[in-house]
């Protein structure tokens, strides 16, 4: 049973790296996630439910029940002053609740420095994590969860060319080029996981050390869905400039019909009102499953005997080695689906039009911008849906690797993270974390970390609980450094939880 378990797990990590696309992590459902970066082989209860199920079996209180209510996180790329952290929530809201298609104001030359300051492509990601209710419970040999998970990314990115011509036709043989690209997707979960104790063979171990499994299969609802590619080139001829435009159109939802109406009417405010409204996400237009699955070996320490067969004390001495693949699975967006083309539109100019109209990737913003810039406006007007059938989008994958050393009231733990099919933008490669928790006051953890992301920059984590027993709360943040103008640290993650009830 061992064999075939760890042959299976481990077939379906390889298989998931063979179709690696992308790679980014940002982890933000739970404090212990931002706090720590990860903690894939620390988190126990409901923290444990969709990034490492097997931690379900840990215990980490005498009570074998918990109900959590409210754990949630937001995410923004372009983070907020440390001041104003307490805006991050507002900020990260009017991506995924669509009240109004305001007309963004002129971009400045402030801005065009720091958004390219050290590159031509500029891109910025938004996402939340809400687990509003779960249910926790362990035993001997088994445990399980239920809970629910709502949660969404939003992501685009641009190059510099969209505002600045300056350097248009300094080489007649080269091509000016202008892209934008955009993906968005909301879904909803719920997910029931089961863990247990695997038995080994027989001397494959010694004393107490454990081998814990655990699987989180879910149910997925698919909000809107998006995902559109633009790409808009120039070339002199004749002392003027040849355009030609190439668009693409992936959505699903009131996205969709959004579109639609925006392509029959030519207005975008008459076609948001119609289309887009708060509860738009909350409409289901795909259906879906996926999978959560991990293992923790746990070697006790000391004079630990937790793990002893009928012990109720919690686990306070032990190294822990975890490996969980998240997100396994898909959905297929059947609610008014389509897949528009727009054919290869040649069109000519005097001179390169400028465009100085900020970009920020609201719902139903990229449509607009297109729609009322005057050189690219007519790209909409040749584009066409080519299909109208359901379509299937690969859920995120990730995998965790990560161990952790408890030692009474001391923890540290290292986390490193890879996200397979990730819609947002941001470079290949593995999340490093270093994380420690410290109980000075066992009722009151502090959690710390560093984090190296893929394009080496550090961040750093920082949170805090309270943990009476019965009760228990805890807040996180994630702050990373710019230095572009100015020389600061700005929050790009608030997580926390609200309540959560022991019996």
């Amino acid at each position: 049973m061992f064999i075939r378990v760890i042959t299976l797990f481990f077939s379906c990590i390889f298989l998931a790296m063979a179709a690696c696309k992308t790679a980014s992590a940002q982890m933000i459902a739970t404090p212990n996630q931002v706090a720590l970066g990860g903690a894939v082989a620390y988190s126990t209860g409901l923290s444990a439910h969709f990034n490492n199920p097997a931690n379900l079996m840990i215990r980490e209180d005498h009570r074998r029940r918990g109900i959590t209510w409210g754990i949630g996180g937001v995410y923004s790329g372009a983070g907020v002053g440390v001041r104003d952290s307490g805006d991050l929530p507002g900020n990260v809201h009017p991506f995924f609740v669509a009240e109004d298609l305001n007309t963004p104001g002129a971009v400045t030359d402030a801005e065009l420095q720091r958004m390219f300051y050290e590159s031509d492509r500029y891109h910025k990601t938004h996402s939340y994590e809400i687990i509003p209710v779960g249910y926790t419970w362990s035993g001997d040999r088994r445990a399980l969860s239920l809970a629910l998970r709502s949660r969404g990314i939003t992501s685009f990115e641009m190059n510099r060319n969209w505002f600045d011509v300056a350097g248009a036709g300094d080489d007649p043989e080269s091509i000016f080029v202008r892209f934008l690209n955009e993906n968005y997707q909301v879904y909803h979960e719920l997910s029931f996981a089961m863990a247990r104790e695997v038995t080994m063979i027989n001397q494959w171990h010694s004393g107490l050390n454990t081998l814990y499994i655990g699987l989180a299969p879910k149910v997925l609802f698919g909000g809107m869905y998006s995902q559109i590619r633009y790409r808009s080139e120039y070339q002199t001829t004749n002392g003027g400039w040849q355009n030609s435009g190439d668009l693409k159109v992936l959505t699903a939802g009131n996205m969709n019909r959004y579109l639609e109406s925006l392509l029959s009417t030519g207005n975008a405010r008459q076609a948001f009102s119609e289309h887009l409204s708060p509860s738009s996400n909350l409409n289901t237009s795909g259906l879906g499953i996926g999978l959560d699955a991990g293992l923790t070996y746990i070697i006790p320490l000391g004079d630990d005997v937790s793990l002893s067969p009928h012990s109720e004390e919690p686990l306070r001495k032990s190294l822990r080695f975890s490996v969980a693949l998240t997100d396994l699975g898909a959905i297929r967006y059947a609610g008014s689906p389509g897949e528009w083309y727009t054919q290869m539109i040649i069109r000519t100019y005097p001179e390169i039009p400028a465009n100085t109209t900020r970009f920020d990737g609201k719902p139903g913003e990229f449509l607009r911008y297109l729609n009322e810039d005057s050189a690219e406006e007519s790209v909409l007007e040749n584009l066409g849906r080519v299909d109208d059938s359901s379509f299937s989008v690969q859920l995120p994958t990730e995998l965790h690797i990560g161990s952790a050393l408890q030692y009474g009231w001391f923890a540290s733990m290292i986390d490193l993270n890879y996200r397979f099919n990730s819609p947002d933008f941001s470079m290949d490669g593995w999340r490093i974390s270093v994380g420690s928790e410290i109980r000075l006051i066992p009722y009151f953890p502090l959690m710390g970390s560093l984090q190296l992301n893929p394009d080496r920059n550090i961040a750093v984590g920082a949170g805090a609980g309270l943990d009476i027993g019965v009760v228990r709360a805890a807040g996180a943040f994630r702050l990373f450094h710019t230095d572009n103008e100015v020389s600061r640290w700005n929050v790009n993650s608030i997580s926390a939880l609200s309540l959560q009830v022991r019996f």
